[in-house]
């Protein structure tokens, strides 16, 4: 039995969060014993589906056969009106995710979506992968200590919620403002805290772990060409405060996994395997080299 309990702390990035299901797989094969998950957003879904379930083979089987099948990859498509993996260079982050969906309610005329309502897109988007990947279940039933961030928009505060509907819970870490509703939750409105902090470093931190873990899956900061309204620079803003925040938080792990998925969009889960495999070679090559000092603990970084 391994005697290195490890805190996992799994950040946001959408699709790209497919790629801590590999890094898991890595971890438990290295021998280290997952004491506790935080996750936020898309690492709220993938920690609370292992701690669940802590047998991460059927945990990848179960996403890819959901994420994979026609069904999901059609409704993808004629969601967000393009075809996955398309890029531009001149796009990146948050900037991104603006613009595609801009395009896609521009086609459909229905810009008045933004001022008239919670939400550019419905709650039943994120519904139907949250219900057909989570079991109905309390948070605090986990089989691995399990915690989820959000942010609550009425009072500002972050939140971790270590018991409840687990459903509501991860729905609500993973609710982008302004993109989906956010999520009544034991009298308070909570939404996605990724977008000003992806990484829940300083969270696990207050549960005083013997190792924290961090996996970075949050996007690449792309060079932009030029600004076209003072929204993409508000946007553009954003996208640079959250990167230079979660670099911040980077340090403060013992250990630290990035898989080289940044330039992955949120929404694009086409090329889920890949992503595993990213996460799997990242983390191989973290642990591989992972010598802990007996007074401090190293941190280690993958590109």
């Amino acid at each position: 039995m391994s005697n290195r309990p490890v805190t996992l702390a799994l950040g946001g990035g959408g699709a790209r969060g497919v790629a801590h299901l590999g890094v898991i797989e890595e971890v438990l094969r290295a021998g280290w014993s997952v004491e506790r998950v935080i996750g936020i957003s898309i690492g709220s879904m993938a920690g609370a589906m292992f701690a669940f379930d802590p047998d991460i083979d059927i945990v990848q089987r179960r996403t890819l056969d959901f994420l994979l099948a026609p069904q999901f990859v059609q409704r993808q498509r004629d969601l967000f009106r393009a075809q996955p993996g398309k890029d531009d260079v001149t796009r990146g982050g948050l900037f991104s995710w603006y613009h595609n969906v801009a395009d896609y309610l521009q086609a459909h005329q229905m810009l008045s979506r933004a001022v008239t309502r919670r939400s550019l897109l419905p709650g039943a988007v994120l519904e139907e992968v949250i219900h057909h990947l989570l079991p109905d279940a309390d948070i605090a039933d986990a089989q691995i200590p399990l915690g989820i961030a959000a942010l609550d928009l009425l009072t500002g505060e972050r939140v971790v919620l270590e018991r409840g509907p687990l459903r509501s819970a991860v729905q609500a870490s993973a609710s982008l403002p302004g993109i989906f509703p956010p999520v009544e939750f034991d009298g308070r409105l909570l939404c996605d805290l990724g977008v000003l902090a992806s990484l829940p470093v300083r969270i696990a931190r207050k549960y005083r772990p013997r190792t924290l873990l961090a996996v970075d899956v949050g996007s690449n900061l792309k060079p932009l060409r030029q600004y076209a309204t003072a929204l993409d620079v508000l946007m553009r803003i954003i996208d640079i405060g959250e990167a230079t925040f979660r670099a911040d938080l980077r340090a403060e792990a013992d250990l630290v996994i990035a898989p080289s998925v940044g330039n992955i969009e949120w929404w694009d889960f086409s090329d889920s395997k890949r992503l595993i495999d990213v996460g799997r070679e990242a983390a191989r090559e973290v642990l591989s080299a992972y010598r802990p000092a007996r007074s401090l603990l190293k941190r280690f970084w993958s590109h």
